[in-house]
């Protein structure tokens, strides 16, 4: 086989600006809500790092280096201990002691990426499948690019990693290419998250035929600093960040780590920037029979925007709300959180949304995974689609064209080729709203899609906070009962129907605290 395969270059990372990029990703505001000795740091999260060599066939961090003390650096692939520059500087944000927002991480399995495509992991050209999950690898960072030149094998790396991700359950983040060129791998899989660079001076765009999925959209979602090498590791440090979560708060449901789950967090939660000042849009029109709809559900530049570990913070702990099948059985959602659904051919899936002050920005996300067969020559992808409704007492009315309840954005995601989809809409009037996932694909079997959400409320409360103090609580059932009966516009009318009562106080309960 042959192969081009090279390093996205990278600027060294310096401790001068290792605040300001920190506050780019909402950690200060993190540190500043919970204190920074409750942050999640990725301890003891197994990590994976693959890098381009360097003409001598340097691959590693420099294990000498303070950023790397009591880092357990092992060396996957053999061959010189001597260091990298570009693999030191990825090293530095993606488990650094002082620069990295998972300082937590020790454990790295390195890579030199020529080896890892081959008999090192992947097992390109083999009958073998990649080797097994390297002690409990849970989160992989992919600063390189390139190409076999042969559309089979890039093909089939693209495939073997996507099964990976399946079969491991392991988040994967890939930088896509500095500049205007695309460049395939590993940017063009499906359950990877591609990763692009702030200022949007990266490689946006479809993957184009004849690769697999024409027409889905990249990037997924972008970092700080100034290359998608620095700004990929640091993705993989926020995904270390949210598995640390999960594992160590017992409220917090495994399915919170799933593969899926963490893709949709993270971008549900990133802030909807676009680039170089421009307004991040998913190119929903904004009036007539079709307004809120898209079906390119990412922005052209920048996917779902900036990445912002506070948020993403906010909708893990949110917890999970399992969905109902039916608009009458919708599990009532927490401002932000999360669910991860299993939905078989023509089901659905529906979340209740509580705003009795409004919205000024609701995002949602679902996202879910192809599924490659074993022996790597073929693949099925689900299609869902996800749209919110308005409830009009006894009615379930749908916002698409609704030029009352919402101010600007989209209100459905309908994309027949991507396997994301994404809900961004501001200025949602008072009132109770649903959200439906619907699988529309005609083949296939059991699907998990995880769908994740973050709002932002005109009052900046909790839903059922009836008194504002934080939590919900007995005080707020007071309020309530106090309240019953006829009481239009009242905070104690939590489903927005004019009328306090047993639909009121079954949406209090479910949001206890």
């Amino acid at each position: 086989m042959k192969w081009s395969i090279t390093a996205v270059i990278v600027a060294t990372a310096t401790g001068g600006v290792m605040g300001d990029y920190r506050e780019q990703c909402g950690w200060d505001d993190l540190v500043a809500r919970i204190g920074l000795e409750n942050v999640p740091t990725g301890v003891d999260v197994i990590v994976g790092q693959v890098e381009a060599p360097t003409e001598n066939g340097y691959y590693m961090p420099d294990a000498s280096n303070p950023e790397f003390d009591g880092k357990y650096l092992i060396r996957r692939s053999g061959g010189s201990t001597n260091s990298s520059t570009h693999a030191t500087s990825v090293g530095k944000l993606y488990y650094g002691n002082d620069t990295s927002m998972a300082s937590g991480v020790w454990f790295i399995n390195c890579f030199e990426v020529n080896n890892w495509l081959q008999a090192g992991y992947l097992n390109i050209g083999t009958s073998m499948p990649p080797l097994d999950s390297m002690g409990g690898l849970k989160v992989w960072s992919h600063s390189w690019v390139g190409s076999f030149g042969n559309l089979t094998y890039d093909h089939e790396a693209l495939r073997r990693m996507d099964w990976v991700v399946d079969r491991d359950d392991v988040f994967v983040s890939v930088g896509i290419n500095n500049g205007t060129e695309q460049v395939p791998l590993l940017s063009y899989g499906f359950n990877t998250v591609a990763v692009g660079r702030r200022d949007a001076d990266h490689s946006a765009g479809d993957i184009p035929a004849p690769y697999e999925g024409e027409g889905r959209m990249r990037p997924d979602i972008c970092g700080p600093r100034y290359t998608t090498s620095e700004a990929t590791p640091i993705i993989s440090a926020a995904a270390a960040m949210l598995t640390e979560m999960v594992r160590d708060d017992a409220d917090l449901p495994t399915e919170g780590e799933a593969a899926e789950s963490l893709r949709a967090i993270l971008m549900a939660s990133a802030d909807h920037n676009g680039a170089q000042g421009a307004e991040w849009s998913n190119n929903a029109p904004q009036d007539g029979p079709e307004r809120g709809l898209t079906n390119r559900p990412l922005d052209e530049s920048v996917g779902s925007g900036h990445v912002n570990v506070d948020r993403a913070h906010q909708v893990m702990s949110g917890g999970r709300t399992e969905g109902g099948s039916s608009s009458a059985t919708a599990g009532a959602a927490t401002t932000h959180g999360w669910d991860l659904a299993t939905l078989d051919l023509d089901e659905e899936g529906w979340w209740q949304f509580s705003f009795p002050g409004g919205s000024s920005n609701l995002s949602i996300v679902a996202a879910w995974n192809r599924e490659v067969s074993g022996n790597f020559t073929s693949y099925s992808l689900a299609d869902v689609n996800i749209e919110l409704f308005v409830v009009d007492g006894a009615d379930v009315l749908p916002l698409v064209g609704d030029d009352v309840s919402f101010g600007s954005g989209n209100v459905a995601s309908a994309s027949e080729v991507d396997n994301v989809e994404l809900i961004n809409v501001n200025d949602l009037a008072p009132g109770t709203y649903l959200l439906r996932a619907e699988r529309v694909d005609g083949s296939g079997g059991d699907v998990d899609i995880a769908v994740a959400w973050w709002s932002e409320t005109e009052t900046g409360g909790i839903p059922g906070d009836i008194n504002g103090d934080g939590t919900i609580s007995v005080d707020d059932l007071l309020l309530m009962l106090a309240a019953w009966g006829d009481c239009a516009d009242c905070p104690e009318d939590l489903n927005a129907d004019g009328l306090v009562d047993v639909n009121d106080l079954l949406l209090l309960l479910s949001f206890w605290s």
